[in-house]
C-alpha cells in the first residue's frame, strides 16, 4: 500500500524493525527513517548517507507471517500485559 501519512509510516518503520514481514519501501530500497520538512516527506535509505524527497513509500504487511511472530492481531491485550508482569517478577 502507498502511504504519504508520517504517523502511519513511522509505525510501519517500527514494525519492520521488530517484526521481519513489514518492509517499508521506496522502489526496491528499503526505508530506514522518515521526516518532514517544509512540508516535503524525506528519507533515509538503507546504505545511504542522505535524505532523499519522495512523494510516497510503499507498506508492504502479509496477511499471515510465515513464522508466526508477526501476526500481532491474535494477541489479547489483557493476556500480553499478564505476561509482562509474570516476566517482571
Amino acid at each position: 500500500m502507498q502511504s504519504t501519512n508520517l504517523e502511519e509510516i513511522k509505525a510501519a518503520l517500527w514494525e519492520q524493525a521488530s517484526h521481519p514481514c513489514t518492509q517499508v519501501k521506496w522502489g526496491m530500497a528499503q526505508v530506514m527513517a522518515i521526516r518532514r520538512r517544509k512540508g516535503q516527506l524525506l528519507i533515509l535509505l538503507r546504505g545511504r548517507e542522505r535524505w532523499y524527497p519522495v512523494e510516497a513509500v510503499t507498506i508492504e504487511r502479509p496477511r499471515l507471517c510465515p513464522t508466526g511472530a508477526c501476526d500481532l492481531e491474535d494477541v489479547n491485550p489483557e493476556e500480553w500485559k499478564k505476561g509482562r508482569k509474570k516476566a517482571r517478577g
